[in-house]
């Protein structure tokens, strides 16, 4: 992107700003400076004003003319074909030294006396401005006769190229980089009105038909004038050809000078090429299958929206009515088009796949204030349009989130000024959080940390202080990852434990579901397509499938068959759950010389014992069988802190027939409710505990949780646990047995003496008394 001084004061107040200094800040807002040229004219070249010109009498290609210089008229003799009488012109006076070195003298040419020499716009040491001597025109400031051109800032120009990414296309134009300058330097933007005079009474409708099928995501305004005089004024062609612009006609060039200066895509049309010798035309906008927009005429393809012109629709070089056009895409839905299907593109792509200014009237109002100030137009009244609302994307960051990234505070309020003149449009500040709106025109600006690298280039790198290098980076441990590890840890443990891992389909038999006592998923939610019909069901159990391994174990001669399980069963409705299963089949242990070789068949206590070394602690409640699997006298709830979790049971002796099994005992659990629970620490005592045990007669028929449940929450606080030691039954005892607990009884703050003890036991057998019925053996 080039730009000239001159050019961007027009638009921002730079006033006792050097170039040096523009170039810097440039570079600290991360617009990257690659060149500056300083366009200077040398002392005594001034303005001429040309009072006649007349052919040499001895030279064809020579004229003879009388240039008014203020202080004297001087006789100079010029070989340029554009010379011509009442011409303001460049003059290099005797002694002028030109930018190539070349020194003016007085000089006879074919016996005629010149004093100086008529200058090109290259002698001047700017950039060539076509053929022949340059026509100065007040566009660069009034017309002093004498008045030296080094005095005329507008000629007196620098030129600066900033290397852009790819992704900063809103600073393809001299709005877009005064804007960020406006920032840097905190300067206001220069206000920027044209008052429109509808000085045509027709309005473009009666010229005009615009139509569209479909929603294409583009954006068009089209506008009408009618063109009496296009000028095109020295200062419009000095700076195109320093930004590198070549100019192929006068419309074009009025083009790219508002393109160049808004950012907007503008493109011109003829009308009666597009009319056809109509008093209308009429443009269809369509969508392409491609998903973008096409401008037909008659079926004909006159551009595809941001990509491509047909340019034999432009005007040609005396035409009065034309039409006008603005159009926006945005970049990332025609660029991977574009790649993708190769498509054929013109210049204006360029900017269109980097991002277009979308604020298209801005940039119709200026050329439309270019022509009407150095040309003679007349302007229809009113627009065709087609605009695709794009929602904005709107944004909250806090201040504590900058502070993170950058590593330093930054005043809430400084943040707001940035980003308002960034054209950020904000909504409020609330709780150190400020609430915006990203503009149209920044691509670029898809997340947090890229507001936050704006607001950063702005303060300036170098503003913010050094420190050494911190991560902070968030928690990654989600529950899913909590999850997993939960269940590895239980299937190391598992293993630890002598336990062997065994995986199955979850598909099974719904026969056997049946047979078992389950209830098989519902007909209309059934698998549609089994795989073969002993798999027809989804398994409500682990246990379903677990059966046949353990039956394979048994039909190897395994004697023992501990196995274990991880997966998903299924009730009546199809919702999932996460089971963990747990068999064991056969000898408890291994042979060995302790067991004589002759281990003991597994039984209900080791089986339990085996399952706590694994899951950790649990509580055994009560449980009738559910299922057909479970044994209907040696089957129990799992419970762990109050919470259902599971059935542990020995295998039904009639399963276990019909799958010729031995002593086979499972305990199945629901591993949501199992998941790794948080431990709260509990103090100990610094006091030696004492144990104190108590038996008691209470009838046969009371179970133990009846009198578990009766004394927690509501012995005296020094009791810190109990447990049964002893069970005893005999004839003498009648309906009733003989429960021995044992009692851990500590102080937290002193050794209890003998009669504290006793006290506390006769608090606890009394309590006993009163909820159990207990007696004292």
């Amino acid at each position: 992107m080039i730009v000239t001084r001159s050019w961007l004061e027009e638009w921002v107040d730079l006033e006792g700003i050097s170039t040096d200094d523009i170039c810097k800040k440039l570079n600290a807002i991360g617009l990257e400076v690659d060149s500056l040229i300083r366009h200077r004219v040398p002392e005594k070249i001034v303005v001429g004003y040309v009072e006649s010109c007349e052919k040499h009498p001895d030279a064809d290609k020579l004229s003879v003319c009388q240039i008014n210089l203020g202080t004297a008229t001087r006789q100079i003799v010029c070989g340029a074909k554009n010379i011509r009488e009442g011409l303001y012109v460049p003059v290099a006076m005797v002694g002028a030294v030109m930018p190539n070195g070349m020194k003016i003298k007085h000089a006879k040419l074919r016996g005629v006396e010149s004093d100086g020499m008529v200058c090109s716009s290259e002698e001047l040491g700017l950039p060539k401005l076509g053929d022949g001597i340059l026509s100065l025109d007040e566009t660069i400031g009034k017309l002093e006769i004498g008045k030296e051109l080094r005095d005329y800032s507008l000629l007196n120009d620098d030129v600066v190229e900033i290397e852009l990414t790819a992704n900063r296309g809103d600073c393809l134009s001299i709005h877009g980089v005064a804007r960020e300058l406006s920032v840097g330097f905190d300067r206001p933007m220069k206000t920027f009105e044209f008052r429109e005079n509808e000085s045509k009474n027709l309005g473009i409708g009666r010229i005009l038909q615009f139509v569209h099928q479909g929603n294409p995501p583009v954006s068009l305004l089209y506008r009408a004038i009618d063109i009496e005089k296009l000028d095109l004024p020295l200062l419009m062609k000095l700076r195109l050809a320093l930004v590198d612009i070549e100019i192929e006609s006068t419309v074009d060039a009025y083009l790219d000078y508002a393109i160049h200066t808004s950012g907007v895509i503008l493109r011109e049309y003829s009308f009666s090429k597009l009319s056809h010798g109509k008093e209308k035309a009429k443009l269809v906008l369509s969508e392409l299958k491609n998903g973008l927009g096409a401008v037909e005429v008659d079926g004909k393809v006159v551009s595809v929206v941001g990509i491509h012109q047909d340019p034999s629709f432009k005007s040609e070089e005396n035409e009065s009515i034309l039409f006008l056009e603005a159009s926006y895409i945005a970049p990332e839905r025609i660029a991977p088009v574009v790649k993708q299907e190769k498509l054929k593109t013109d210049p204006l792509y360029y900017r269109t796949s980097r991002g277009s200014e979308p604020d298209l009237d801005f940039g119709v109002r200026v050329l439309l204030d270019l022509m009407c100030r150095f040309s003679r137009i007349e302007i229809y009244a009113g627009c065709s349009e087609f605009i695709t609302e794009k929602e904005p994307m709107t944004l909250d960051i806090s201040m504590q989130e900058i502070e993170e990234l950058v590593g330093q505070s930054i005043e809430i309020s400084v943040v707001v000024n940035i980003l308002g003149k960034l054209g950020f449009t904000i909504h409020r500040t609330e709780d150190g959080r400020v609430i915006f709106d990203v503009p149209g025109f920044r691509h670029d600006i898809v997340n947090k940390q890229d507001v936050i690298e704006e607001i950063v280039r702005i303060v300036g790198i170098d503003n913010i202080v050094s420190r050494p290098l911190y991560f902070q980076e968030e928690n990654r441990v989600t529950y899913d990852l909590q999850h997993y590890r939960f269940i590895r840890d239980l299937r190391l443990k598992a293993v630890a434990n002598g336990f062997f891992e065994t995986i199955h389909y979850i598909f099974c038999d719904n026969k056997r579901v049946k047979e078992l006592g389950f209830e098989p998923v519902k007909e209309e939610k059934a698998l549609l397509n089994p795989i073969t019909k002993e798999m027809d069901g989804l398994r409500p159990s682990l246990m379903i499938t677990m059966l046949d391994s353990i039956q394979r174990n048994v039909a190897m001669s395994k004697r023992r068959i501990p196995l274990f399980e991880v997966g998903r069963v299924f009730d009546a409705e199809r919702d999932e759950s996460f089971h963990l299963l747990f068999t064991y089949t056969g000898e408890k242990e291994m042979e060995a010389v302790a067991n004589a070789g002759k281990p003991e068949p597994i039984d209900f206590p080791t089986f339990v014992d085996k399952l706590a070394a694994v899951i950790g602690s649990f509580e055994l409640r009560q449980s009738d069988a559910k299922n057909g699997l479970m044994h209907p006298y040696q089957s129990a709830e799992m419970w762990v802190e109050g919470e259902y979790v599971g059935l542990v049971s020995k295998l039904h002796p009639t399963v276990a027939q019909a799958f010729d099994l031995p002593e086979t005992f499972f305990a199945e659990i629901e591993v949501m409710k199992l998941h790794e629970r948080h431990v709260n620490a509990k103090p100990i005592s610094a006091f030696t505990p004492v144990q104190r045990d108590l038996s008691i007669v209470v009838p046969q028929s009371m179970r133990y949780s009846q009198i578990r449940h009766a004394l927690e929450g509501k012995l005296p606080e020094e009791v810190q646990r109990f447990y049964p030691i002893d069970r005893y039954v005999d004839e003498s005892l009648g309906e009733n047995m003989s429960l021995t607990l044992r009692f851990l009884i500590s102080s937290m703050e002193k050794t209890l003496e003998e009669n504290e003890i006793n006290a506390i036991m006769e608090e606890v057998l009394k309590l006993l008394q009163e909820t159990c019925q207990a007696k004292l053996r």
